[in-house]
């Protein structure tokens, strides 16, 4: 496009094609080499499953990333941020293993360890998904999961209306700060702000269902969760928050589909119904996206 446009001529054009070409290469190698060392240890801790196991190839493979970013150049920060992500996950993983191996039961101890290790973990390494994972790792101690089985998938929230306010708490929380820190740590708690918020609606969700052993009444997180979707939306509509809108479309959708069909039931007519109502909100949200974008260009 530049080259068309003529603000590059043809040499800089292949300079910059072959630079490209060689960072593409760097980039598959690093990858590959990453991928095979991780893979190479999960294939030895299944070989002989324990957490002594997990833990002494989640140090090796942590060590490895460090010594990589400690001595190596850019070229390798792939192949060390992946090492040392992996190596990070695997120990903490065997932290909590050790608790169930040792007392056949998984406490807050083990599960607040991992959570500090992956929450300082993501700070020096400014990694996303490992501030994503230490929020995740939190909502353990509150009870909350997923599952799979045979073409099955499982989420039990026991506590909603507890994690309801305490993700709620944490989302505002870690929000705010992120206004008064570095661009690289502002990125991190925003994530961790997101994931919280994902979380707040899912103990919404089930809440909508089943209610909470302290409220036994399911139309209260019902109500209350239109309420919340309808005034959050508007502060991100005027704050210009177009991630925080998809979400609150998506779980709005999902609460609309599952009052409806626990009201009505999967008959022809209700699926009927329900199909023309999720094409009007799929059209409706694309135009307000692109309204949005337009807006926020024109500032």
């Amino acid at each position: 496009e530049l080259l068309e446009k003529g603000q590059i001529d043809q040499t800089e054009y292949d300079k910059l094609l072959l630079l490209s070409k060689r960072q593409t290469t760097s980039l598959a190698f690093n990858l590959l080499l990453a991928l095979g060392i991780v893979a190479t240890s999960i294939g030895a801790i299944a070989l002989a499953p324990s957490p002594y196991s997990c833990l002494i190839f989640g140090l090796i493979v942590s060590v490895i990333g460090l010594l990589v970013k400690i001595k190596a150049n850019d070229q390798w920060i792939v192949l060390s941020i992946t090492c040392l992500m992996s190596g990070l996950l695997m120990s903490s993983a065997a932290i909590v293993w050790f608790e169930d191996y040792l007392f056949q039961t998984t406490t807050y101890r083990s599960i607040s360890i991992m959570v500090l290790i992956l929450g300082l973990s993501a700070f020096f390494l400014k990694s996303s998904l490992l501030s994503a994972l230490s929020v995740l790792s939190l909502s353990t101690l509150l009870s909350l999961g997923i599952g799979y089985d045979f073409a099955s998938y499982f989420i039990w929230v026991e506590y909603p209306l507890l994690t309801i306010v305490t993700f709620s708490i944490l989302s505002i929380c870690l929000y705010s700060l992120s206004k008064k820190v570095n661009a690289d740590d502002e990125k991190l708690l925003i994530t961790g702000s997101r994931v919280s918020v994902l979380l707040v609606n899912l103990g919404f969700w089930i809440g909508s269902i089943m209610g909470d052993i302290w409220l036994d009444s399911a139309y209260f997180f019902s109500i209350t969760w239109a309420l919340a979707i309808v005034g959050t939306g508007f502060w991100a509509w005027k704050a210009n928050r177009v991630w925080l809108i998809n979400v609150l479309g998506v779980f709005g959708s999902i609460h609309f589909y599952t009052q409806w069909f626990e009201t009505f039931g999967a008959q022809p007519l209700s699926l009927l119904m329900g199909g023309v109502f999720a094409v009007g909100i799929a059209i409706l949200f694309k135009r307000f996206n692109d309204n949005l974008k337009i807006e926020i260009q024109n500032k």
